[in-house]
C-alpha cells in the first residue's frame, strides 16, 4: 500500500511547491525509474477518473439513436424534403452523408467502453511529454550552468505533472480547472532550481525555454504542412483546369 500512496504523497507536496519533494526525488537511488512510476500511477488514476466521468455522462445522456430519429422526423416535415424524396439518387446521397455524420458522432460519444482506452493513452501522454520536456530542460539548465544530471532532472521534472491531480476535481458538478499550464511551469521551475542549483533568473529561463522551443517547432511544422497541402491543392486545381 505504501508503494501506491508514496507517489501521490510526492505529487501532493510538489503541487504546493514544497522543495523537499523535489529534493527527495533528486536524491533517490534512481530518479528516472521513480519518476516513471509516479507518472504511470498518476496516469492510471486520471484514466480511472475519466472512466467514471464518461460512465456518468453516458448514463445521464439520451440515446444518440433516439436523438437521430427525432431530428430526422422533424427534418422530414419540412417543405424541402419533398424535393429530396422525388429524386432517389439525391435521397440516397443525403442518407449516406446523414448516416456518416451520426456514425462519427456515436464513435466519439462518451461511453464506458471507449473510456477504457484512457488507461493507456493518459499515462503514455504524460510520459512522452515528460521525456521531451525533461531532456530539453536538462540541456538548457546545463548550458546555463546547472550541476544536476539527466537522471536527476527527469526524476524531479516528473513531479511537475502534479497539477494534473486537480483534474480529478472535474468529476464534481460545475468544477472547471484553469491555469494548469502556469502551475506546471512553476513546478518545473522548482524542480530545475532544486536539481541544478541555479539562480532564480536562470531557473526561470531553463523552465521556459523548452516550451518556447516546442512552440516554435510546432509553428514550423504547421507552416511546412500548410505549404505542402497548399501545393498539393494547387497542383490538383491546375490539373483540373487543363
Amino acid at each position: 500500500m505504501q508503494a501506491i500512496t508514496k507517489p501521490f504523497g510526492l505529487l501532493w507536496d510538489a503541487l504546493f511547491l514544497q522543495r523537499e519533494a523535489y529534493a527527495r526525488m533528486r536524491d533517490d537511488d534512481n530518479p528516472f525509474v521513480e519518476g516513471l512510476f509516479v507518472l504511470v500511477m498518476l496516469g492510471v488514476a486520471l484514466g480511472l477518473v475519466g472512466i467514471v466521468g464518461a460512465t456518468l455522462e453516458w448514463a445521464s445522456s439520451p440515446n444518440i439513436g433516439a436523438i437521430r430519429d427525432a431530428v430526422l422526423a422533424n427534418l422530414q416535415t419540412m417543405s424541402w424534403w419533398q424535393f429530396v424524396e422525388q429524386d432517389p439518387e439525391m435521397q440516397a446521397t443525403w442518407f449516406q452523408i446523414w448516416n456518416s455524420i451520426w456514425d462519427a458522432s456515436a464513435a466519439v460519444a462518451p461511453s464506458p467502453a471507449s473510456s477504457l482506452l484512457g488507461l493507456i493513452v493518459v499515462p503514455l501522454g504524460l510520459i512522452v511529454a515528460w521525456l521531451v520536456y525533461g531532456l530539453l530542460a536538462y540541456l538548457f539548465a546545463r548550458l546555463l550552468g546547472g550541476i544536476g544530471t539527466l537522471n536527476q532532472t527527469l526524476g524531479a521534472t516528473a513531479l511537475a505533472a502534479a497539477p494534473q491531480l486537480l483534474n480529478m476535481l472535474t468529476l464534481l458538478p460545475f468544477v472547471v480547472i484553469f491555469s494548469l499550464g502556469t502551475w506546471t511551469l512553476l513546478c518545473n521551475y522548482m524542480a530545475l532550481r532544486t536539481v541544478h542549483g541555479l539562480s532564480w533568473q536562470r531557473s526561470v529561463a531553463a523552465a521556459l525555454l523548452p516550451s518556447v522551443v516546442l512552440v516554435l517547432l510546432a509553428i514550423v511544422i504547421g507552416v511546412i504542412v500548410a505549404v505542402v497541402v497548399g501545393a498539393m491543392f494547387a497542383t490538383m486545381f491546375a490539373g483540373g483546369l487543363q
